[in-house]
Parts: structure tokens; sequence; C-alpha cells
């Protein structure tokens, strides 16, 4: 069946992609300043709504997900995939090849700017370091994928709406359909912020890709060469997003999955073992005795900056792919109950994302405190993908760890990618049945097109600037978010009762 394409929806945000990417190839130091600028505004303005926004979306899953709502099954249908395949699915699409740079390396951006006033390279920064991290890939920041998800899957599934939209999720504020002025700025403003997280992370992952590639050819990391990297990461998703869920981003995912978890063992047997499983016991701890400490934190007397750059930029960037990750969960959930759900992506969505924070950013943290690799020196001298390299040629036979993790970030993007190019193509869908795709040519022609705005970002600057327009599209999903929140609760009162009714 040809499903009709949703030519508004299309439209704008190929307009507003195009707005975005344009200026920063033909003004790239005017277009890095004016991002910077609006980010810093922003991050000031409204950073403690982002603040909010988690800990309301944190305490709204983990009720569900333990309350009396967590029976409502999605559909009456067994499963579509199984358990494995499902959670490989979900983590693979929701965390992306950022993952991969960040794991290995952001404990050295907290040991220097250390959070709660500690002092520098202090045995207490570097505790921090080694738990801000998993703060921000952990339970928390998996609400905002969590969230949308819930609000997304309850009516496509337990009430029969037959489109495959964000803007379902809110329908008890949103009146007159998907040809509403509310509902196309509801999933306009989704879309675009789709596209502004992911051009972020593919700015994050390419560079990387890039100079892994240098350090196993000695060819120089230029900007050709992360557009060549770009092109076979989009040929690898556009033909991974071309075979669909079963044949594509399933193997894929399943695939990784495996490659992942060998790496980590192989990195945890090749480095100082013992070091990494103390580190690992004392990291989760730390992060689990002062998760309220750190949800609630909003630096209002110091003001270092150390929210604004990291937490706000990160919920930033966690609330810019929610909605897309809620359509992408939804269409693979069939079957599952809402508790199911929850535990999924708030369980093995974090236990996945801390394994390589534990493993592999232990790793060279240990490195630094050792003093066999300077990490902290080699970042501030040639940056941040230097020293995740340094920290990879300190194994035993590094070359085969490098080519690892080339594959790793690699296919962490086109899975990524895939199941994006999958969500922007069903949202510039008219109409999706749950058993529905959508059209094969609307697939890959999102899959080239959201490359795009990532060539723009690496050529204005790169990481930086990745970072910063994040947070820019990201600001209108606040709003949404809370409407879909209050909607699916609304909903679930509707149709099962208030809580203590259940």
């Amino acid at each position: 069946m040809t499903q009709a394409v949703d030519r508004v929806n299309f439209a704008l945000t190929i307009s507003v992609m195009l707005a975005m990417a344009i200026p920063l190839l033909l003004f790239p130091e005017v277009s890095a300043l004016a991002l910077q600028t609006a980010y810093t505004w922003l991050a000031t303005k409204f950073g403690w709504l982002y603040i909010l926004t988690a800990i309301s979306a944190f305490s709204a899953v983990v009720f569900i997900g333990f309350g009396p709502y967590g029976r409502v099954r999605l559909g009456s249908d067994d499963p579509e995939f199984s358990t494995p395949s499902w959670i490989a699915m979900l983590f693979a699409a929701g965390i992306g090849a950022g993952m991969m740079y960040w794991s290995s390396i952001e404990w050295a951006f907290y040991a220097d700017t250390p959070p709660f006033g500690a002092e520098p390279r202090s045995a207490e920064a570097y505790v921090w370091a080694s738990s801000f991290g998993l703060h921000h890939w952990g339970l928390v920041a998996w609400s905002f994928y969590c969230l949308p998800t819930l609000a997304i899957a309850y009516p496509f599934y337990a009430r029969g709406v037959p489109k495959l939209k964000y803007s379902i999720s809110a329908s008890h504020f949103i009146k007159g359909g998907e040809s509403s002025i509310g509902a196309r700025l509801m999933d306009s403003f989704f879309m675009i912020a789709l596209v502004g997280g992911i051009g972020s992370s593919l700015g994050f992952s390419t560079p990387l890709i890039a100079a892994l590639l240098s350090r196993l050819t000695g060819l120089p990391a230029t900007f050709g060469m992360e557009l060549f990297v770009v092109a076979v990461c989009v040929a690898m998703f556009g033909t991974s997003v071309w075979l669909g869920l079963t044949r594509g981003i399933k193997r894929l995912s399943d695939f990784n999955m495996w490659l992942g978890f060998v790496m980590l063992v192989c990195v945890l047997l090749a480095s100082d073992t013992v070091f990494l499983l103390r580190m690992a016991i004392n990291s989760i701890g730390h992060t689990l005795q002062n998760t309220v400490a750190m949800m609630f934190w909003t630096d209002p007397i110091n003001n270092t900056g150390f929210i604004e750059d990291w937490t706000i930029f990160y919920w930033a960037w966690w609330l810019a792919y929610g909605p897309f990750i809620g359509i992408f969960v939804t269409r693979i959930s069939k079957g599952r109950s809402l508790r199911e759900v929850v535990f999924g992506m708030l369980g093995m969505g974090s236990l996945g994302v801390w394994l390589f924070y534990l493993v592999i950013g232990n790793h060279s943290l240990g490195l630094q405190l050792s003093g066999e690799v300077d990490v902290l020196g080699v970042m501030a001298e040639a940056g941040g993908n230097q020293a995740v390299i340094a920290g990879l040629d300190a194994l035993p036979f590094a070359t085969l760890f490098i080519i690892a993790f080339i594959l790793l970030t690699s296919i962490f993007t086109a899975t990524t990618y895939d199941s994006a190019s999958y969500v922007l193509s069903a949202s510039a869908t008219q109409s999706l049945k749950p058993s529905e795709d959508p059209a094969r040519w609307h697939r890959v022609f999102w899959a080239i097109a959201i490359a795009i705005l990532p060539i723009g970002l690496m050529y204005a600057g790169g990481l930086k600037e990745a970072q910063t327009v994040v947070l820019v599209v990201s600001l209108p999903l606040v709003f949404t978010f809370w409407l879909s929140g209050i909607s699916l609760f609304k909903s679930l009162k509707e149709d099962h009762g208030a809580p203590s009714e259940t």
C-alpha cells in the first residue's frame, strides 16, 4: 500500500533544516557565534524549566511502572519481537554514536571543572567525574524517552488511533485531528528538534570516526575525510532503513549489541580489571546515593556554569530525541505492558550505557590516575578525539580495539539514524496503521536528508556548535512534554479509573 505524504510536515521540516544548515555552510563564524549566544541566553533563562521537566518525567514514569497502570497492555496481540531484540533496538536507537565519545572521555571534562564545589583534579573531583556521566545517561535521562513512548503508544494501541505521530500523545488538549493547527505545530516542533538532535550526534561521532581512521591509516583527519565518513554512514543506514524493521534495523541492532558486549569484556580483561571492578561499584553507589541531589541541583549560589554547560545540554539533547524514540519504541512494543516498557527503557537502557561508562570511561580515568597516560594533557593539547585514541592505544592489541571501536561507533550511528529516518518518514505520512511501514523511497529520502545539518555543524566548528543547536531547537518540546504527560494520565484515568480504583 502506498501511503500519502503529509506535505505540510514534509515541506516545513525540510525548509527549517535548510534554513539551519545553509548559514552554517556560508557564514560559519557568524553562525557559530549566534548559536552560542542563543544557547547562553536559553540555558540561563530556561534552565530551571528543563530541570523541572526532568524531575516530573522521571516521577511520572516511575509511578506508572510501579503503580496499578503498569498492568495495562498495548494491544491484545503477542509481542512482535523477542525481548532481547526489542531491548537491542530501543537501546541502539536511543543512545547513538555520541555515547561512544562521551563514555570514553566525559569524566575528563568534569575532573577539571567538577560540580558541587570540589577542587579540580582532587580525589573528590574524580569520584564526581566517574558518577555524573551515569546520571546524565541514566534513569532520569531515559525518562525523557519513556514518557513520550507511553503517551504515544497508549492511544495508538489501546485507543486505536490510526496515526503514528507525536501529536496523538496530547489528544486531550489538541482538538480537530491531525490537520489542526495545534497538531501541525506539535509534529513540526518534534521533527525540527529531531533534525537538530541527530545533527548534533553526527557532529560528535563523525570527527571521532575520522580521527580513529587517521590513527589507523596515517592520513590526516581533514574535513574531506569527515565527509567520506558521513557518506559511508548514510549508505549504511540508508540500506538498513530500506530493508525495514525486521531485515534491517533489527539485525543491525542485534549485531551491535553482541559486538559491544564482546568489546567491553575484552577491555575489562585487557585493562586493570581489579581497578575497573572496584571503580564501577564505587561509581554506581555514589550515583545512586546522590541521584536526588544531582536531579534537583541548579547551582543558584556559585553559578559555576556546570549546570548550563552539561546538565541542561544533556536534558535538551534527550528531550530533542524523546518523541522520536517514543514513536520508534511504540512501533516495536505492540503486546507489551506499560510496566515492561518502563522497566525495559529505564532499567535496561541505563544499564547498557552504564556498562560503557564503567568500563571504557573508567579505563581512561585509571590511566590518568596511575600516570600511565596524561589523558587530561592530551585533551587540553589535541582535543577529546585524541584523548579517546590515547586511551585505546594504552590497551594491548590496540589496533584491534580501534577497529572494533570504529565498527561500534559507525553501527550505533547507523542504528540511530535509520530509526530516525523511519520516524521522520512516519511523521510525514498522513496515516499509518500498526502493521504498516512508511514508503521505502520516503524512508531513504530522510536517511540522506538528515546528513545536511551535521555537515554544516562540522564545517562551522564541531563540538560546541553541535551542543548549542540542541538546546535552541528543543525548547518548544518542553511544553509539549507537559501536555503529553498530563494527557496520558487523563486517558488512563478515563479508561481504567483513578489509581486507587484500579
